[in-house]
């Protein structure tokens, strides 16, 4: 049972964290709406941590853990953990440097769309954030060693304290620029919140630098493909802000792709955090058999969770969204628009959950070039479809939403051939079996929630919210068992695949 407690827990804290996010956009939503300023923040505040997520962040996760796991004691493990942090202080240090420098040609690229007096802004504020990449490049590290050492609770909520750090400033003032700094402080406070406690646990910290280290130049030779493997998200991001910045709407498009993050993120990423370091060290141990079997149970167990969200995202994403945002500067229209491209986007959740999984697997079997791969193939379908969308039929964000989707199935496809073909014993009749069946559970949800959608004839973004709340909850409650139901009947049961 220790293990579902924890990943109950870490899903707890995560639900937190992710929620406080979304509390975080809300806010900003009502304050300033979709209009210039918002686009500015949107922008400015996106960049920093996109950028270090596109060079550097499922690198340093993807590559520490699993060189940090192969250490059999603890005095080697923490003397590379020092030299790593150290390394990536100094990295994220100088990328600092070169973006305060270059704030004004990099916001001009990433939104070229939009107005001149917008980007000069976005820029002013980029000047600001651009640290916060040395603050997140480090707290990654932390990251990386809590988990390492069984410690999932911490790392799952973090996030939480630099979310309602900006939320406790937009509650209490307007500046625009001081919202900048507040968005930096948070993110520092962030960081020492993670150092303390591994300090007070024994850490010790000593600034190192060797890079003859045999385990550093291990990590090095893993980075690149595990950086170009990791770049599909923050690609996406900036691919959407970039095409949806020529229709005048980038805060609809990061209003949506956020939400896609937000849900997708809370029920899929406490399952591979968890799964990861213990991926990592049977990989070491040459255990096939239950390496094999916990993927399929982090496969299942994700994609039961993900599949039906999909459905309920896309029956329900109007009441959701005119609930949460609707109000002072977000109006009905945007609300409208932001439910478009979220829909469309959802198609590809389930997808999420399968590369999120896969990528794991491949970096604790030193595969990193297989992720790459499939992000390459997915990013590169993004654009094209992206360009195509907005060039040529001029459409707006639901067709950029759909194309979100598209990418992450192409990536997901991929990934799953691969795992087929390089390891064995994942795709047992059992799980496919298993995988029809719920499959079949969540159409038959979602064909009757969409009856009884249309059967009570809600228009969420003129309605009051006590009304399409009741509404989302009933249709909710009524997918929800006829999805329970289905499961229950065919006996689907998680048990099968493992029994870790």
């Amino acid at each position: 049972m220790k293990p579902v407690r924890t990943v109950a827990l870490m899903m707890g804290a995560t639900v937190v964290a992710k929620l406080l996010g979304m509390v975080r956009q809300i806010v900003i939503a009502r304050n300033f709406g979709t209009g210039d300023v918002a686009n500015a923040i949107t922008a400015a505040s996106n960049f920093p941590l996109t950028f270090f997520d596109l060079l550097l962040g499922a690198a340093v996760l993807g590559c520490f853990i699993p060189v940090y796991n192969s250490f059999k004691g603890d005095k080697q493990a923490g003397e590379f953990a020092c030299i790593f942090f150290n390394i990536i202080l100094l990295v994220t240090g100088l990328l600092t440097v070169i973006g305060i420098i270059f704030a004004d040609p990099i916001i001009k690229f990433l939104v070229s769309g939009l107005e001149e007096n917008t980007i000069e802004l976005a820029a002013a504020m980029l000047r600001i954030m651009f640290p916060m990449i040395m603050f997140t490049g480090t707290a990654y590290t932390l990251v990386g060693i809590l988990q390492s050492k069984g410690k999932y609770i911490l790392p799952a909520f973090i996030s939480a304290i630099s979310n309602a750090g900006v939320i406790i400033y937009l509650l209490c003032f307007d500046n625009i620029y001081g919202l900048a700094f507040a968005y930096l402080a948070s993110w520092f406070i962030q960081l020492i919140t993670l150092l303390i406690p591994l300090l007070r646990n024994g850490f010790k910290y000593r600034f190192i630098l060797d890079f003859k280290n045999e385990a550093l130049r291990r990590t090095f030779k893993m980075i690149p493909p595990i950086m170009v493997g990791s770049w599909l998200s923050p690609m996406m991001l900036f691919s959407g802000m970039h095409f949806s910045s020529y229709t005048g709407n980038i805060t609809v498009f990061e209003y949506s792709y956020n939400l896609f993050l937000i849900i997708s993120g809370i029920l899929v990423h406490s399952i591979v955090n968890y799964i990861f370091p213990v991926l990592s060290r049977l990989n070491v141990n040459g255990d096939a058999e239950q390496f094999a079997s916990i993927i399929r149970t982090g496969l299942i167990t994700s994609l039961m969770i993900m599949i039906p969200v999909m459905f309920a995202v896309y029956v329900l994403g109007g009441e959701g969204i005119s609930v949460l945002y609707l109000g002072g500067e977000f109006t009905s229209n945007d609300a409208y628009l932001t439910t478009v491209s979220l829909r469309w986007m959802a198609y590809g959740m389930p997808a999420f959950a399968v590369i999120e999984l896969s990528n794991r697997v491949f970096y604790s079997c030193n595969m990193p070039k297989i992720p790459m791969i499939a992000s390459i193939s997915g990013i590169v379908g993004n654009i094209s479809l992206s360009a195509i969308f907005v060039y040529l039929f001029d459409l707006g964000n639901g067709a950029i939403g759909l194309a979100v989707a598209v990418a992450q199935t192409i990536t997901a496809v991929i990934l799953i051939i691969f795992l087929h073909v390089k390891i064995k014993g994942i795709f047992t009749n059992k799980f496919i079996i298993s995988m029809v069946k719920i499959a079949i559970s969540s159409a038959a949800a979602f064909l009757i929630m969409l009856f009884a959608y249309h059967f009570y004839g809600n228009n969420p973004y003129e309605s009051e919210k006590i009304n399409n709340i009741i509404v989302g909850v009933v249709i909710f409650i009524i997918g929800a068992a006829i999805y329970f139901g289905g499961l229950f009947i065919t006996r689907v049961k998680i048990k099968e695949e493992n029994n870790v």
